[in-house]
Protein backbone atom coordinates (compact mmCIF):
# COMPACT_ATOMS: atom_id res chain seq x y z
CA UNK A 1 0.00 0.00 0.00
CA UNK A 2 1.46 3.81 -0.86
CA UNK A 3 0.91 6.07 1.77
CA UNK A 4 0.22 9.59 0.39
CA UNK A 5 3.49 10.96 1.31
CA UNK A 6 5.50 8.14 -0.29
CA UNK A 7 3.72 8.74 -3.69
CA UNK A 8 5.03 12.81 -3.80
CA UNK A 9 8.41 11.73 -3.22
CA UNK A 10 8.55 9.14 -5.71
CA UNK A 11 7.18 11.94 -8.02
CA UNK A 12 9.91 14.50 -7.09
CA UNK A 13 11.55 16.17 -10.13
CA UNK A 14 9.39 13.80 -12.64
CA UNK A 15 9.16 15.00 -15.83
CA UNK A 16 5.45 15.87 -15.07
CA UNK A 17 6.14 17.80 -11.56
CA UNK A 18 8.89 20.19 -14.41
CA UNK A 19 6.59 20.82 -17.02
CA UNK A 20 3.25 21.57 -14.22
CA UNK A 21 5.84 23.86 -12.27
CA UNK A 22 6.68 25.61 -15.28
CA UNK A 23 3.36 26.01 -16.72
CA UNK A 24 2.54 27.63 -13.81
CA UNK A 25 5.30 29.98 -13.89
CA UNK A 26 4.23 31.05 -17.12
CA UNK A 27 0.72 31.02 -15.68
CA UNK A 28 1.96 34.69 -13.79
CA UNK A 29 4.13 36.42 -16.71
CA UNK A 30 5.60 35.30 -19.99
CA UNK A 31 9.55 34.47 -18.86
CA UNK A 32 12.45 34.57 -21.48
CA UNK A 33 14.48 30.81 -22.14
CA UNK A 34 16.78 32.39 -19.40
CA UNK A 35 14.68 33.23 -17.02
CA UNK A 36 12.86 30.14 -17.20
CA UNK A 37 15.77 28.02 -17.02
CA UNK A 38 17.46 29.85 -13.74
CA UNK A 39 13.98 29.12 -12.32
CA UNK A 40 13.61 25.22 -13.15
CA UNK A 41 17.46 25.34 -11.90
CA UNK A 42 16.49 27.27 -8.21
CA UNK A 43 13.67 24.73 -7.87
CA UNK A 44 16.62 21.66 -7.82
CA UNK A 45 15.00 19.80 -10.94
CA UNK A 46 17.47 17.04 -12.94
CA UNK A 47 19.19 18.81 -15.95
CA UNK A 48 17.60 16.51 -18.54
CA UNK A 49 14.38 17.05 -17.76
CA UNK A 50 14.73 20.92 -17.44
CA UNK A 51 16.26 20.31 -21.11
CA UNK A 52 13.16 18.23 -22.20
CA UNK A 53 10.67 20.81 -20.50
CA UNK A 54 12.47 23.77 -22.33
CA UNK A 55 12.49 21.75 -25.76
CA UNK A 56 8.42 21.09 -25.10
CA UNK A 57 7.86 24.87 -23.96
CA UNK A 58 9.77 26.45 -27.59
CA UNK A 59 8.45 23.69 -29.80
CA UNK A 60 4.83 24.92 -28.07
CA UNK A 61 5.88 28.42 -28.31
CA UNK A 62 4.83 28.91 -24.97
CA UNK A 63 8.87 30.13 -24.68
CA UNK A 64 9.49 32.77 -27.52
CA UNK A 65 12.12 35.25 -26.63
CA UNK A 66 11.27 37.71 -29.84
CA UNK A 67 7.73 37.77 -29.54
CA UNK A 68 8.77 38.41 -25.49
CA UNK A 69 11.27 41.33 -26.79
CA UNK A 70 8.92 43.07 -28.86
CA UNK A 71 5.91 42.84 -25.75
CA UNK A 72 8.53 43.59 -23.46
CA UNK A 73 9.28 46.62 -25.77
CA UNK A 74 5.98 48.04 -26.13
CA UNK A 75 5.38 47.81 -22.72
CA UNK A 76 8.65 49.49 -21.65
CA UNK A 77 7.50 52.36 -23.53
CA UNK A 78 3.57 52.70 -23.42
CA UNK A 79 3.21 51.75 -19.82
CA UNK A 80 6.39 52.26 -18.31
CA UNK A 81 7.65 55.22 -20.53
CA UNK A 82 11.21 54.52 -20.57
CA UNK A 83 13.69 55.80 -22.67
CA UNK A 84 16.21 54.00 -24.80
CA UNK A 85 19.14 53.62 -22.52
CA UNK A 86 15.68 52.29 -19.93
CA UNK A 87 14.31 49.87 -22.53
CA UNK A 88 17.47 48.33 -23.12
CA UNK A 89 17.99 47.70 -18.90
CA UNK A 90 14.66 46.15 -18.83
CA UNK A 91 15.10 44.02 -21.57
CA UNK A 92 18.31 42.46 -20.09
CA UNK A 93 16.87 42.43 -16.95
CA UNK A 94 14.36 40.26 -18.20
CA UNK A 95 17.11 37.64 -19.82
CA UNK A 96 16.55 38.63 -23.30
CA UNK A 97 20.49 37.78 -24.90
CA UNK A 98 22.05 40.81 -26.22
CA UNK A 99 21.94 40.34 -29.76
CA UNK A 100 17.67 39.99 -29.94
CA UNK A 101 18.05 43.64 -27.77
CA UNK A 102 19.80 44.89 -30.13
CA UNK A 103 17.72 44.16 -33.01
CA UNK A 104 14.08 44.68 -31.23
CA UNK A 105 16.19 48.37 -29.97
CA UNK A 106 16.22 48.70 -33.95
CA UNK A 107 12.17 49.27 -34.02
CA UNK A 108 12.42 51.65 -31.39
CA UNK A 109 12.76 55.15 -33.46
CA UNK A 110 13.50 58.28 -31.66
CA UNK A 111 9.65 59.69 -32.77
CA UNK A 112 8.58 56.62 -30.66
CA UNK A 113 10.88 57.59 -27.50
CA UNK A 114 9.92 61.42 -27.87
CA UNK A 115 5.89 60.34 -27.83
CA UNK A 116 6.88 58.05 -24.78
CA UNK A 117 8.73 61.21 -22.96
CA UNK A 118 5.32 63.44 -24.22
CA UNK A 119 3.52 61.44 -22.78
CA UNK A 120 5.00 60.29 -19.32
CA UNK A 121 5.53 64.93 -18.96
CA UNK A 122 1.84 64.69 -19.13
CA UNK A 123 0.65 62.10 -16.87
CA UNK A 124 3.22 63.65 -13.86
CA UNK A 125 2.74 67.55 -14.79
CA UNK A 126 -0.53 67.47 -12.65
CA UNK A 127 0.81 66.14 -9.75
CA UNK A 128 3.44 68.66 -9.74
CA UNK A 129 0.86 71.45 -10.56
CA UNK A 130 1.95 72.91 -6.84
CA UNK A 131 5.31 73.46 -7.18
CA UNK A 132 6.84 76.50 -8.85
CA UNK A 133 7.71 76.14 -12.67
CA UNK A 134 11.60 75.37 -12.50
CA UNK A 135 11.17 72.53 -9.62
CA UNK A 136 8.71 70.91 -11.77
CA UNK A 137 11.27 71.48 -14.94
CA UNK A 138 13.74 70.27 -12.86
CA UNK A 139 11.96 67.24 -11.51
CA UNK A 140 10.78 66.24 -14.61
CA UNK A 141 14.52 66.03 -16.38
CA UNK A 142 15.60 64.05 -13.60
CA UNK A 143 12.90 61.63 -13.48
CA UNK A 144 13.40 60.94 -17.67
CA UNK A 145 17.26 60.81 -17.06
CA UNK A 146 16.36 57.88 -14.68
CA UNK A 147 13.84 56.29 -16.83
CA UNK A 148 16.69 56.61 -19.57
CA UNK A 149 16.24 59.05 -22.26
CA UNK A 150 18.97 60.60 -23.84
CA UNK A 151 19.66 64.57 -22.85
CA UNK A 152 18.74 65.72 -26.47
CA UNK A 153 15.50 63.73 -26.57
CA UNK A 154 14.35 65.47 -23.11
CA UNK A 155 15.87 68.93 -24.30
CA UNK A 156 13.78 68.48 -27.49
CA UNK A 157 10.51 67.71 -25.58
CA UNK A 158 11.34 70.56 -23.06
CA UNK A 159 10.97 72.86 -26.24
CA UNK A 160 8.12 71.40 -27.40
CA UNK A 161 6.21 71.12 -24.65
CA UNK A 162 4.91 74.59 -22.22
CA UNK A 163 5.08 73.74 -18.88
Amino acid sequence: MIRKGEAVRRLKGSLAEVRGYALRLLNYRSRSRKEMLERLGKKGFDQDRINDVMEFLERSKLINDEVLAADLLRQATERKYLGGRGVRMFLYKRGIPKDLIDKTMSEHTRETEELSARNFIEKKVSSLSRYPDNVVKRRLWGMLQRRGYSISVISKVFREIEL
